[in-house]
């Protein structure tokens, strides 16, 4: 029976490692996101800035796009 155990025990190790692994990832990518980050992001951004997309209807069409 000693034997048995024995030959159990690495499967056994490694699966409560794995566990203990996927609790932890999983734990931060579920958690609350950081506030300092989204602050950051927003801050690069300006604020009177406008939609900068060439293919804007308010832009009208550019002279290398043609309409299908």
């Amino acid at each position: 029976m000693l034997a048995d155990l024995e030959a159990l025990t690495p499967p056994l190790i490694m699966a409560v490692a794995f566990l203990i692994g996927l609790t932890l990832f999983l734990r931060r990518q579920m958690g609350r996101p950081d506030q300092s980050a989204d602050e950051a992001d927003q801050g690069d951004i300006p604020g009177g800035a406008a939609n900068a997309d060439h293919g804007d209807a308010a832009h009208g069409p550019s002279s290398n796009q043609r309409k299908v």
